[in-house]
């Protein structure tokens, strides 16, 4: 179930909103006067839970800390990889992958990141003591577990060598493709200094004082300050090796959704991250129409899926009828106000393995209820729909469900949940229906798409056939072949009804006209971070 856990943490906290305003100790705003530094500050709408490199927790988490450990390499909006550590990432057989580290690379000590400072921090978050969340994304590793983990003893990575101090080679237990690779251990591979944890046991490091406070990294940014649910500062690594920050100082502050908006029009902030600062529906079009900001509405990342649990909705034809009852359409055009899409399996029109062949079901009550009705479905019975609290879209989505289930035939009580409360009831399977906002990665979504159809999904949903496809994805190197495979599963999904999926957000990015250089995207939004400037 670990797998879950990193799946909502990464993806479901997107759209959680802050506790509670920023604190009135939070760094200078910029354009206020108070200050002459160049200064970008960025909203966002929940907090940077933690700043370790080994296990950051949600969107916002990962890109501060990255800022600060780079990724060996981080994908952009356009679905590349660019590079960040390493200068490049090169197989010729789909087996061994060659890491060529920036030779330029240095801590904020002054001395060079290395090979063995990268082996270091793989060797950190595959042992179980240090417990990494990401721990599976290396799974695919020699030498590791099916879960990520060092077996118990074993000091040494089997698939992991040293070449020189700035080259590195990974082996992997069987082919897999280059952006796979790069999806997983480069993305989530954020090298830590050997030097500065060396003498800190495994199982202490997630509460050493460098996890807590930082202070040799090697990112275009150094923390100054950390207040977990309220701001982080950060200054400008002048000695970061891909050219020093324009700026000086940058800030992230976490906020309200409304906040969002009202700061960016007071210019109090600069900017958003466009599913980690999100702008309320309601405000799209104030923020497009102010004078001061730029827009970009973004792709669609974040969808709505319900989970349903197949001990109390055992039948295919119940399945099918709770789909037909959903008036997705009425959701996006009223509600998101056309900014979303219909969606009704895994994948959204972002995918590169998205079937657009296969349809998602209309809406069609009298379908909904002649399905039930063959199903032997007792009309007495009520479930209960848990609903992930604190998006208020969500929430009104909920209630627009539940009239549909209802006027189908399905009684439903709505349950507002807490995230650690709604995780719990799906992993323990004590639920009937469930809504929580996934994103995967567009260019790999095998290992989500595995943990919610395979074996031990929280569904107790159970295809051979779907089992017998995830076990070809995860052995196909062969783009052909891979897209092929993810078209017959999206068939198979849409006739068996798993989980359905109900609509994906397009989130509004807004940047200020002062700052240069920026644009508020989902994926690679900091990786050129170094170039921005103010005017």
């Amino acid at each position: 179930m670990k797998n879950l856990l990193a799946v909502v943490l990464s993806a479901a906290l997107l759209v959680l909103p802050a506790c509670s305003q920023a604190s009135t100790s939070s760094p200078t705003a910029a354009g206020t006067g108070a200050s002459s530094k160049k200064v970008v500050n960025v909203g966002v709408t929940y907090s940077p839970n933690t700043l370790n490199p080994l296990s950051p927790v949600g969107l916002v988490s990962t890109y501060v800390t990255s800022l600060m450990f780079l990724p060996l390499v981080d994908i952009d909006e356009d679905l590349t990889f660019k590079p960040m550590l390493a200068d490049s990432i090169k197989t010729s057989d789909n087996k061994t992958f060659t890491i060529n580290l920036n030779p330029n690379a240095k801590w904020t000590d002054g001395t060079p990141v290395t090979a063995d400072d990268v082996i270091f921090t793989l060797k950190l978050m595959t042992n179980a003591k240090a417990a990494s969340t990401y721990a599976y994304m290396f799974a695919i590793l020699e030498g590791v577990d099916d879960s990520g983990y060092l077996p118990e003893g074993s000091t040494d990575i089997l698939g992991v060598k040293k070449v020189d101090e700035h080259t590195l080679t990974f082996t992997t237990k069987a082919p897999t493709t280059l952006n796979i690779f790069q999806d997983t251990i480069g993305r989530y591979l954020m090298t830590v200094p050997k030097s500065a944890l060396k003498d800190v046991a495994p199982e202490n490091i997630n509460k050493s004082a460098f996890m807590q406070k930082p202070t040799v990294t090697n990112g275009p940014f150094k923390l100054v300050e950390y207040n977990r649910d309220h701001f982080v500062q950060l200054e400008a690594n002048k000695n970061y090796f891909k050219g020093a920050p324009k700026i000086e100082q940058l800030n992230f502050k976490v906020l309200q959704g409304t906040a969002i908006s009202a700061q960016l029009q007071s210019g109090e902030i600069d900017m958003n991250i466009p599913s980690a600062g999100v702008i309320p529906i309601n405000d799209y079009e104030k923020i497009k129409s102010l004078a001061n900001v730029t827009t970009v509405e973004g792709p669609p990342v974040a969808t709505q899926l319900m989970y349903m649990n197949e001990q109390t909705v055992p039948d295919v034809k119940q399945r099918q009828a709770i789909s037909y009852a959903l008036n997705r359409e009425l959701i996006v055009n009223n509600l998101l106000k056309g900014s979303g899409e219909v969606t009704d399996g895994f994948f959204t029109s972002y995918s590169p393995y998205v079937d657009s062949s296969v349809k998602p079901v209309a809406y069609d009550p009298d379908k909904a209820k002649s399905l039930l009705q063959e199903s032997g479905w007792d009309s007495g019975k009520t479930l209960t729909l848990s609903v992930l609290s604190g998006d208020s879209t969500l929430e009104q989505a909920a209630n627009i469900i539940g009239e549909n289930l209802k006027s189908a035939g399905v009684n439903v009580k709505i349950q507002m949940a807490d995230l650690a409360t709604l995780i719990d009831t799906i992993v323990k399977t004590k639920y009937d229906l469930a809504i929580l906002t996934v994103s995967m990665t567009p260019v790999n979504p095998l290992p989500d798409v595995a943990y919610f159809l395979q074996k031990g999904n929280p569904n107790g949903y159970n295809n051979p056939k779907v089992d017998k496809l995830l076990a070809s994805l995860s052995a196909e190197t062969d783009e052909a072949k891979i897209k092929q495979y993810y078209s017959d599963l999206q068939k198979i999904v849409a006739q068996d009804v798993p989980m359905p999926s109900i609509y994906a957000t397009k989130p509004l990015g807004a940047v200020n006209k002062r700052v240069a250089g920026a644009k508020p995207k989902d994926f690679g939004m900091f990786i050129n971070v170094n170039e921005w400037d103010v005017k």
